[in-house]
């Protein structure tokens, strides 16, 4: 019998013997393979559940699935649960992309699936406790799914040069997810929100994406969570430490970009066109705290001990009044160029920034409001023109205030002068003209004030 190598490790007390970890492996797929063969590149495996099944539990050196072109939606397993990875499964991409049917996974640990499609009419690809999560160069296409992509209760996770679309809710929906990158993607034709990130989410890179063709809006930082779906340290904000930079965003019936209940965020060098034909160009709005479930089950008692804790949020029954209103600190929205051409105005006005917050408490510090350390400058707006409502001053942003409409116009190029903004190929925006010489000031740092001191490990840099 084989025996197994063996790693000495020596402590100065004693010596023990630890099993190395198994090396890396590779599982090939054919959609004319057999799934009693090997796995070899001359004898390929037919379906993914017989792959996904000889991959072990434990982590290991890691296993990569290797799939040719076809379709592997017969035979995919319903769920993919409880791996340590590293584990890869990947296609080639491009035009002969393989087709799986959606993913719902949970408890996999250092999952990369790159270069495949993925079809559905659930959540296409749901991710619930994963850790070190890649989705890499991913087509992914709901057919009246409710979310093409969702995470919850995560962290390390990352969203490249994917495309994101066909969600009846949202396009991307992340909930209590630490650590979160979403890079050079495009998400888009959502009934609701094109993407965002809320439920205590913390650490989040928004940047070179395209959003378009969505209801709600284009990328929200934060917006509203049962309270028991959230992950402790992070039981106050909505989001925080966000930085959203180098986007395009494109015919979203509401605003390109919104702020609900987050702390330290900043909105730097975006570009936005089309955008509020149905409300407003950017929110500033306070985010929502319920606690969902019947008195008495475990939902309702996590509720509970979160508050006992210091956290923020309710946990009684949600009979639609006992929403507790999550506060924003430190909103900076900085360099931004927003064209809204002829015919294509937003609907109300510019800003929608919520006014003073009333209903229950649930132990949100006295004096945090929606627009606290909100401040505007160097953004160049063009929305219907100089009689077009700027939306600040009269339920908030009052006068003295670092967001009153007297200190923005004077920071801001708003409805004076119209910028240039060219559209590629590929939907993405890109400012020309004078707005693309512009000198635009450097955002201060994030804040660690007292104020933001229930969040822990905020940010001390922007990145």
């Amino acid at each position: 019998m084989k025996r197994a190598p063996w790693i000495a490790l020596g402590t100065g007390l004693a010596t023990f013997a630890l099993a190395a970890p198994a090396p890396a492996r590779t599982i090939h797929l054919s959609p004319s393979g057999s799934d009693s063969a090997s796995g070899g590149l001359d004898a390929p495996l037919r379906t993914l559940g017989a792959a996904w099944r000889r991959v072990p539990a434990g982590r290991t050196a890691g296993w990569k699935l290797v799939l040719a072109p076809g379709d592997y939606r017969d035979g995919a397993p319903n769920y993919w649960e409880r791996k340590a990875g590293p584990v890869t499964i990947e296609g080639p991409g491009g035009r002969a992309r393989p087709v799986l049917p959606e993913m719902n996974v949970f408890r996999v640990d250092r999952l990369t699936v790159r270069g495949l499609r993925l079809e559905g009419g659930g959540d296409v690809f749901h991710c619930e406790r994963c850790r070190r999560l890649l989705l890499d160069d991913v087509v992914l296409r709901g057919d009246g799914a409710q979310e093409t992509i969702k995470i919850n209760q995560s962290s390390d996770v990352t969203v490249r040069g994917s495309d994101v679309a066909g969600a009846g809710d949202n396009a991307f929906d992340a909930v209590a997810v630490q650590g979160l990158k979403l890079e050079g993607n495009h998400f888009h034709d959502a009934g609701d929100w094109c993407a965002y990130a809320k439920g205590g989410s913390t650490k989040v890179v928004v940047r070179g994406n395209l959003f378009s063709e969505c209801g709600t809006g284009g990328f929200t930082a934060g917006q509203g969570t049962g309270l028991q779906f959230m992950t402790w340290p992070f039981v106050h904000y909505e989001a925080s430490s966000v930085l959203v930079e180098d986007n395009s965003v494109r015919d979203t019936e509401g605003a390109a970009f919104g702020v609900n209940g987050a702390a330290n965020v900043l909105l730097r060098n975006n570009v936005a066109t089309r955008v509020g034909s149905r409300s407003h160009v950017l929110e500033v709005v306070y985010g929502g705290r319920s606690c969902d479930g019947r008195p008495g089950d475990a939902r309702r008692s996590r509720c509970a001990s979160y508050l006992r804790r210091g956290g923020w949020g309710t946990a009684a029954v949600d009979d639609g009044d006992n929403f507790v209103r999550v506060p924003n600190f430190n909103v900076l929205i900085y360099g931004n160029v927003i064209l809204n051409p002829d015919g294509a105005t937003s609907r109300w006005q510019v800003f929608q920034v919520a006014g003073g917050r009333s209903g229950p408490a649930g132990g949100v510090p006295r004096g945090l409001t929606a627009d606290t350390g909100l401040r505007i400058a160097g953004n160049v707006i063009w929305d219907g023109g100089p009689d077009h409502p700027l939306g600040l001053g009269e339920e908030s942003c009052g006068a003295g205030s670092s967001c009153s409409p007297t200190t923005v116009q004077a920071a801001n190029e708003i409805n004076t002068r119209r910028p240039e903004v060219e559209e590629s190929a590929d939907g993405r925006l890109r400012v020309t003209g004078w707005a693309a010489q512009r000198a635009v000031p450097t955002p201060p740092p994030p804040s660690a004030g007292a104020r933001v001191a229930p969040e822990p490990r905020l940010w001390t840099r922007w990145p």
